[in-house]
This record gives C-alpha cells, structure tokens and sequence, in this order.
C-alpha cells in the first residue's frame, strides 16, 4: 500500500509539475529560514551555559546612579581581591581586561619579524580565571601563567603566528615593548561565550611591565573599559547573598569618586541576554526572529493549502473512482497525505541546500560562527524531523480531508463546485493576513533606512568629510610631535590634530565636574576628551562664546560645549568664559564654548564636554586631507608614519567609518528586515497565485456568460481586480497602524529621530498592489482571454 501511495504520488506530482514547484520551493525556503533561525536562537540561548559550574558562577556589575542611571558589566581593578579577601563563601575570583588593537610581532631566527594586528582578542587576566571557567590547555600549564611576561594563545592563534600548535616556549613581542614567553596553548574557544579572548596575557605582567600599575590596581575611583571580574561561589551559595553583602562592601571601600556606584552580582547564564549588562541581544530580539521563523513557516503551508484546494475540482473524478472501486475514506486520506509527505520531503532536502548557501552571509551578518553540522549535532535532527511532523500535519491535513470527503456520485458527474472544495472566506483572510505582515515589514525597512540615512546626512556639529585618522604609539611625545611637523609637509594635507579622539567615538572618558564656587559636584558627569589646539580647526568645531586653546604639551585651560552651560544654569555662554573647573581633579580656567556636536551615535542625547591639552594623553592623529588627490595624498601618510613607527602596525580609518559603527547593530537589523519582507513578499505571493487559481476556476462559466453577454476584458479583469484590492486595503488597514506602532517604539529610542510620515505607509502599499498586480495578472489575463464557448462547458 505505502508503494502504492508513493507510486501515485509521484505521477500526480509530475502531472501537476507547476503546481507541485511552487509548492516545494515555497516550503524549502520558509524551512530554510526556520532552520537559519533556529540555529542563531539557540546559539544565544547556550552561551556560557556549557561551563560545568554555570550556576555557580556570576559576573560584578556596576550601577552608576548620576542625572541618569547606568549599568555597565565592568567594575574597578581591585575588585577581585578584595571580594577574595571579604568572603569566605567565594571559592574563587578573578580579574580579565580586554585590550583592543595590540600589536604582535613574531621574531624568528634568520627571519623578517612578522607584524600581526589584533583588535578584540587580547586581554589580561588573573590564573583564577581558568580554574572558574571551563577554557582547557592543549598544551603546557597554568601554573606557570602567574608568572610575569607569561601568555596563554589558542590553537587557532598558535597555527596563525607559528604555523603550529607546538608553540609552548616561543616567544612574541607585544606593542613593540617587551616579549612574551607563550606557556600554555588553550583550545579554541567556542563562540557561545563572553570570552572571546584567542590571548591572555598574565596579570603579573601588567605589575611588571607598567610604573602606574599599582596605583591602578588600588583605584577604587575609576573604570577602564573591559574590566571585568568573575566570581565563583562555593556549594550552596548564590548571587542573592552577595547582592546582600554589597551593602557593607560598598561603605567599606567607599571612594569619593565612586559614591554613586552600586555593585551587583549577575548569574552568568543570564548575563548575555541582559538588556543593561548584556551584549546587546535581547530576549525580545530572540523572541522577535522565532516569531518570524513560525510566521514564514505557517504562511507556506496556507500557500500549500489554498493551492492543494484550488487544484481539488481536477482530482475530483479520480476520487469518484477509488471510492467506487472500494477505496475508504482512510485510505483516500492516506493518499493525500503521501503526497504532501513527499512535496515535503522535497522542499526539506532543498531546504538545507537553501540553508547552507545562507550560512555564510548569516555568519558575517552576526558575527557568529554558525554550522549545519549534523555529524555532531543531534538537536539538529530532533528539530529537523519535528518541523517535518508538524509541516506535514499543517500543509496536508486539511486538503485531504477536503479532498478525501468528495461525494463519489457527485464528483463522477462532475457536480462539484468549488464553492464546496474548502472556504473561499477563510482563504481570503489568510491571504490577507500574509499581506498584512509583508506590509509590517515594508514598513520597517523603509523606516530603519530613512533613519540610518538620516544619521548618515544630517549635520553632526564636525566635519567627517576628508578626516582620516592614524594611530599614535602610547608614551614617545617627542615621536608625536615629529609625525605632526612630516605630515604637514605632505602635499595633499590641509590640517593635523592630535587627540585623544575624535569628537563622536565609541571609546569616551567620562568623569565628575565642579564649578569653582559651588560647594558640591554636579549631578552629572562630563565626557572629557583630550585634544591640542588644532582639533577645533581640523574638525571644525565652531565658537559661540571665548578662544580656541593656546598650544600646550600640557593641561592648562579648557573649552566646552553649549551642554556644560546648561547644565550648569548659566545664562549665556559668555558668563563661563574666565570661570574654573574642577574636572577630575584637573583646576582650569575655562576660555572658550563650543556648538554643541554629537558625541555619540543619535540614540544618545549630547552630552557636556569638555577638551584640553595634554601630549601624554594623545591616542589618535586626524588628519584633514584634500579628496581630489586622495591615493597619493593616503600613500604619503603611509610612508611617513611607518618611518616615525618602524615597528608599528600601520593602518587608517576615514571618520565616515568611526560612525558607522555606531549602527552595526542597525545594519544587521536592517538586513535582516529586508530580507525577511522579500521572503514574506514572495510567500505570499505564491498564496495570492493559488488564490487567483481557486477564484478562476469558481467564475469559469460566470466569465463565459458575461463574455456572451457583452463583457470587455477590463471589466473582466476588474472582476478579479476588486477581490485583491479588498484584500489589498484589509491588510492595509491592519497593517498600518500596527507597524506605526512598532516603529515608534522603536525609534523611541533615539534622542534625534525622523518622524513617520504619510509617504512612508503610501510606499508600503504601492509595493504591495504592484506585487499583487503582477502576481495575479496571469491568471486574471488568462481567464478573460479565454473563448466563452469552452468557459461554458467547464461545468
């Protein structure tokens, strides 16, 4: 029997070749995202899971409690031992700060030393930290990583620096200053974790290699980004007691910088889907991409349906037949649901094709290092045969009961119609709900876009037009002030800056301010950049009230934005003009006001600031370059900075890209929207087809009677027109107001936003009706063309 039902299934399949296409590769490719999906979910959903001590193991948050409250997942250096030191119920702690864009530099033998740049990789930690976190060794011991001038690389690191993993004893140089010996090789990291570190240099080296160190590692009044400390609590114990603890902790190594922070413990399993101390994926944007994956998954199996419907009438003979020959209803059932089985099959089988040719551009969407890897993931399969039970359960259920329950006395006279195969009203709605969530969706794209189009025009307070940036070697002023004077004898170059950093940029030091005269701090906190007198010039920063800086090596006089006047409920712009302030501990006289500029990407408001002078402090050499003679203008810089830092890493950056990644995030988003919206698009557009084939075939003989009568093909036309723009302006009108409301949610959180104008639902339903035209007008045209005569028989 089963061969049977395979045997007749393939022949119907192959009979009805277009039929059975779309509907297999409208299945493949809603399976293919939901198994994109369902791999990217539950790689959130594990990280930091595997650890065998999870649950016993938290992360030290900081709450800092100012004008407005924030949280951060960093705390200060010597946090780690003094918890070590307070509680016995900590079986151990550990420190690890992550460094960006270290230089390496590989020195063999009786060859060339080998420069690598590594931007995210490195970073410091204390021996504790592997006896928390399962991070096992290939090769060598921690024990000796409490030594200084120690490192730790990964295998994949060892292959990259050495061509092999059999690096225990080698040596490297890092930032051109001192060497280290490798000790250990851990194996490779997995990308479900906080810890992507592919390096770890000793804690001891950061004592040994730096004077300020122990200064640093005594500071209970400052954070340096990517500090963070780890703890691992004994049996029996959780993050609700040192929560408790923190109280006395706090008073106990209170500092007057500090006296708004607040400490917390974060279970660790929770800490990456935290909206305030995570990475930045939400639950909700998990939740958001399933809801999406079931979305594309049931829309294909409604497309499955109303064309399995609409095809109903041309198999209603063959019914006729079985049950006249003896087959039971249960068989007939059997039949279909072998077919849909096999369509199924099929489009599974296209599905993972579909999903492998998309594993790459998801990959470097996300960042993350997806497979589809069924060798050694076994949740694979029991999700892949799950999504198979239940497509087959939703695409195939309903239309072999439909087709299966045919009268046999009726469908051999060919007395059915097709207002008794299935309900129309029921596939209009569905269709029409399809429509709907493709509007959502058209709606949102076009809204991501108009606002990352609005931060990529709008004046940001600076130029960013022709401002490249090259980096500055940490100490050697005297090197920074030769690579100023070369570069401005370069043809092609228009202004230098040294600087801290640019005006807007992702790394920021932000501190307490007081007024010379007040008694207290203000409630809030300045972002302080260090800059020299160029930097107004070369960004073009325009004065509203005062001077620019003097030229200085060091801090002695300030400038500020409008921000800081407000703030401090002054009048105008001139009364602080002359006025000192108390900036970290820094007493100057402020000379001059800036307009205010954005900082920051445009989902923060602008913060005060305040600039001033000091060469130690210089990270970042921004050089203002004519565009005409860019190439020769970019080599010229090139070969002048590697002459200054021979043994540097040289690269650059335009200012357009230190924007940009301020909203990777929302060119992911964006991305995925687009491509989500073409995909429900497309879907329901095979919805609408199998729709336009159900109401073709229940007007047949209605055409040809109005055709006898006089008809005109547009009237015709229109006959099928006015079904799709009520279905058109029913998911519009639901549509609108839903997608008004996501968005403004959304761009709720962006101090500076475009607002959602009329254009933007119009554009949403132009698209629509033309895809909906196009979709349909093969069909309808078809029908209209067709002679009278022949339409007159068809029943």
């Amino acid at each position: 029997m089963i061969r049977n039902y395979i045997t007749v299934a393939l022949r119907n399949l192959r009979r009805n070749l277009s039929y059975t296409l779309l509907n297999v590769f409208g299945l493949a490719l809603s399976l293919a995202c939901s198994i994109l999906i369902f791999l990217l979910v539950r790689q959130h959903l594990s990280y930091d899971t595997w650890h065998t001590k999870t649950d016993r193991i938290a992360l030290i948050g900081t709450e800092s409690r100012h004008e407005r409250v924030d949280k951060m997942p960093l705390t200060p250096f010597p946090m780690s031992a003094a918890l070590r030191q307070e509680y016995s119920f900590l079986e151990k702690t550990a420190m690890v700060s992550s460094r960006s864009n270290s230089l390496i530099t590989i020195e063999e033998r009786g060859a060339a030393p080998v420069k690598f740049k590594e931007e995210n990789t490195h970073a410091l930690a204390e021996p504790e930290l592997f006896d928390i976190f399962d991070l096992p060794l290939a090769q060598g011991s921690f024990s000796e990583f409490r030594e200084p001038y120690t490192a730790l690389l990964t295998e994949k690191l060892a292959r990259k620096y050495y061509g092999t993993t059999d690096a225990v004893g080698k040596t490297f140089k890092l930032n051109a200053e001192f060497a280290l010996r490798v000790v250990g090789i851990l194996k490779d990291i997995p990308d479900n974790t906080a810890l992507q570190y592919q390096m770890y240099t000793s804690w001891k080296t950061m004592e040994a290699a730096d004077s300020n160190a122990r200064r640093m590692l005594e500071n209970w009044g400052g954070i340096r980004g990517g500090t963070q400390c780890y703890v691992l609590f004994r049996e029996g114990h959780s993050a609700a007691v040192l929560e408790t603890a923190f109280t006395s902790f706090r008073e106990k190594y209170f500092h007057p910088e500090a006296r708004d922070w607040y400490y917390h413990a974060l279970p660790l399993a929770s800490v990456h889907l935290d909206p305030d101390y995570g990475s930045g994926t939400s639950e909700n944007y998990l939740w958001t991409l399933s809801l999406i994956g079931l979305f594309l998954l049931l829309t294909a199996c409604v497309n499955f349906v109303n064309m399995a419907t609409a095809q109903a009438l041309n198999r209603a003979r063959e019914v006729g037949v079985r049950k006249t020959m003896g087959s039971t209803r249960g068989q007939l059932f059997g039949q279909f649901m072998a077919e849909t089985s096999l369509i199924v099959l099929i489009a599974t089988g296209l599905s993972l094709m579909l999903a492998r040719l998309g594993m790459p551009f998801l990959n470097d969407l996300t960042g993350l290092g997806l497979t589809l890897d069924f060798s050694r993931d076994g949740l694979l399969y029991g999700f892949l045969a799950l999504l198979m039970l239940v497509v087959v359960f939703l695409a195939g259920a309903y239309p072999g009961v439909v087709q299966s329950g045919f009268r046999p006395v009726e469908s051999l006279k060919g007395a059915l119609d097709s207002r008794r195969v299935g309900s129309f009203s029921l596939r209009r709605v569905l269709v029409g709900v399809q429509f709907a969530i493709s509007q959502i969706l058209i709606i949102g794209a076009v809204v991501v876009t108009a606002q990352m189009e609005y931060a990529r025009t709008a004046d940001l307070g600076f130029r960013r037009e022709g401002i490249v940036t090259l980096p500055l070697a940490d100490g050697e002023t005297d090197k920074k002030k030769t690579l100023k004077q070369e570069l401005e004898q370069i043809a092609g170059v228009e202004q230098i800056s040294l600087c801290m950093q640019p005006p807007a940029s992702g790394a920021n030091w932000k501190t307490q301010v007081q007024l010379e005269g007040r008694n207290e701090r203000e409630p809030w906190i300045i972002n302080f950049k260090f800059a020299d007198a160029s930097y107004a010039e070369t960004f073009g920063l325009q004065f509203v009230a005062g001077r620019n800086l003097q030229v200085s090596d060091t801090l002695r006089e300030f400038i500020v934005n409008e921000t800081v006047v407000k703030k401090l409920n002054l009048a105008s712009a001139e009364e602080i003009i002359g006025k000192k302030l108390d900036v970290d501990g820094r007493l100057n006289t402020v000379v001059g006001v800036v307009k205010d500029f954005h900082n920051h990407s445009f989902r923060d408001a602008i913060e005060p600031v305040c600039m001033g002078s000091d060469i130690e402090n210089y990270d970042v050499c921004a050089v203002k370059i004519n565009l005409q003679n860019t190439r020769p203008t970019l080599a010229a810089l090139e070969k002048t900075w590697t002459t200054i830092y021979p043994e540097q890493f040289y690269e650059y950056d335009f200012m357009d890209e230190w924007i940009a990644e301020f909203y990777e995030e929302e060119a992911m988003l964006l991305q995925l929207v687009r491509l989500f919206a073409g995909i429900a698009i497309f879907i329901g557009c095979l919805g609408l087809y199998g729709l336009a084939a159900f109401m073709v075939a229940r007007k047949t003989k209605e055409i040809g009677i109005r055709k006898t009568l006089g008809a005109s093909v547009p009237g015709i036309l229109w006959l099928f027109g006015k079904e799709y723009v009520r279905l058109i302006v029913f998911a519009f009108v639901v549509a609108a107001p839903l997608a008004w409301w996501a968005m403004s949610n959304w761009l709720a959180d962006y101090a500076y936003r475009v607002s959602i104008g009329a254009g933007i639902f119009l554009f949403s339903l132009v698209v629509t009706v033309l895809v909906a035209f196009l979709t349909v007008s093969f069909q309808s045209v078809k029908a209209a063309l067709a002679n009278p005569v022949k339409s007159l028989r068809s029943e």
